[in-house]
């Protein structure tokens, strides 16, 4: 196959100069492009002529002429053979996916710390691994390609071990087609993304393609009413995490503090007990989830893996806490009704009075956003703002998220993000704590014409500093 290509990629040919995007075109870039519709890929290899690249190649759905172009019988074939190329034995690493709509980057993140070995988590939080490799948007879930370019890397060449948070958008795309999965990893299902799965039966469905033969070995799913339904759907092995004595891994009493919680577990009979320093709804999930998919996929020893777990942190942006006198001030990304609902309940035990700042992102799922109002209403005080209102009118968001709120509930709208943020600390009780939900790790606000600078934790901690 790549006979044809042996004019473009020479004995000499340098695999870093091979692109897969026009954004990423330089001097002496090979571009690797192709598109259902015979239009856009004209009018991609029209972009990479008018940027001057090197050569093209693309599949007979290219209807253009150029001596740059080449166009190849099996476009798909070749593409797979140049992936190989790109980075050598990338199918004999040890490749480990997680999905799900909640806890997918916490799970990544802690199975990342568990293995330590020659490993590299790619997710949500990780777009700072891309900066160097492409132009592209930072998705949750990169293209293999992209991926693979990472890899290839001179300082990632001994990685072995790689942990991937796969996104329903990545699995219904087909992002990472040609990865195969030691082990996969199913947190939840609750509504998310229905402006582009609709409903979801369909949303569930772009997850299972991840739990086929195709794509992964075996997998490890929370015991939950999609979790099982995910069990009876896949025709792969699969393990268990639940309360049950049935499940692969019981977990038979839990004690759950501020900042740490204690376990006492059967894992296939036998008993273990541990501390484990985190916090946050479902944490201790998430963390046997990361736990159990290292541990089943035969790779490790557990005893290592308890050990590995006495260090693990909260990646950035996922059940941040910042203290201010006797007051708790938390970051979290939870942006789905579920997830706040259980930031919330997971709070409320634990602090006299709870304060929740939050707000839901233009051009997205409409639907959810009276969801998500309802879902405060255990707070003691909401206060509604802007997340990223992209085009939408920002005021019709907030009534929106209102239609779900209680009418005897504290409730106050302002959307100015950084006052929202302040008001909310000035009315800090003793003992209370405030949560700042939605954008967690993002350092970006979006709106219609503009798109901003903006950190929740770098506004918390200018404030803080401003009254200590």
């Amino acid at each position: 196959m790549l006979n044809e290509l042996k004019n473009v990629l020479d004995k000499d040919f340098d695999y870093n100069n091979l692109v897969n995007s026009t954004l990423d075109i330089k001097k002496n870039s090979v571009l690797l492009i192709n598109n259902d519709s015979e239009t856009r890929l004209d009018e991609l290899v029209l972009d990479a002529i008018n940027k001057n690249v090197k050569n093209i190649i693309t599949s007979k759905n290219c209807t253009l002429t150029n001596s740059k172009i080449v166009k190849v019988e099996n476009y798909e074939k070749t593409f797979n053979e140049l992936l190989v190329k790109l980075c050598k034995n990338f199918d004999k690493k040890n490749y480990f996916g997680i999905t799900g709509t909640n806890g997918k980057t916490t799970t990544g993140y802690y199975l990342n710390q568990l293995i330590k070995n020659k490993s590299i988590f790619i997710g949500t939080t990780e777009e700072d691994l891309f900066k160097n490799i492409t132009n592209e948007e930072h998705l949750t879930t990169p293209k293999l390609f992209n991926i693979l370019k990472l890899l290839s890397k001179e300082e990632n060449k001994d990685i072995n071990d790689v942990v991937i948070e796969v996104s329903s958008h990545a699995l219904d795309q087909e992002r990472l087609k040609g990865i195969y999965f030691k082990v996969s990893g199913f947190t939840n299902l609750s509504q998310d993304h229905f402006d582009y799965h609709k409903n979801i039966d369909n949303y569930f469905a772009s997850k299972l393609k991840m739990f086929t033969e195709d794509s992964s070995e075996k997998f490890v799913y929370v015991d939950s009413e999609w979790g099982n339904k995910l069990k009876y759907e896949s025709k792969l092995p699969s393990f268990s995490i639940g309360y049950k004595s049935s499940n692969n891994l019981y977990i038979e009493k839990i004690n759950i503090d501020k900042e740490s919680f204690d376990l006492e577990f059967y894992l296939e009979g036998k008993k273990y007990e541990i501390s484990v320093p985190l916090s946050g709804p479902l944490a201790h999930m998430n963390y046997l989830l990361a736990l159990s998919m290292a541990y089943f996929s035969e790779q490790y020893k557990l005893s290592e893996l308890l050990e590995a777990s006495a260090d693990i942190k909260n990646p950035l942006g996922r059940y941040e806490i910042f203290s201010i006198d006797t007051n708790d001030i938390i970051i979290d990304y939870a942006h789905t009704p579920e997830s706040i609902k259980q930031s919330i309940a997971y709070v409320k035990g634990k602090y006299k009075n709870t304060t929740v700042i939050f707000g839901a992102g233009g051009n997205r799922d409409k639907d959810k956003r009276p969801l998500m109002g309802d879902a405060v209403n255990e707070a003691d005080k909401i206060i509604i703002t802007n997340d990223n209102p992209r085009d939408e009118n920002e005021e019709d968001i907030a009534k929106d998220i209102l239609e779900g709120v209680n009418l005897n509930k504290d409730v106050e709208v302002v959307l100015n993000r950084k006052e929202a943020i302040r008001k909310g600390i000035e009315n800090l009780k003793n003992d209370s704590v405030l949560l700042i939900l939605g954008k967690g790790h993002e350092k970006i606000q979006e709106f219609e014409n503009n798109t901003i600078k903006f950190s929740d934790q770098q506004v918390v901690k200018e404030m803080i500093k401003e009254i200590q």
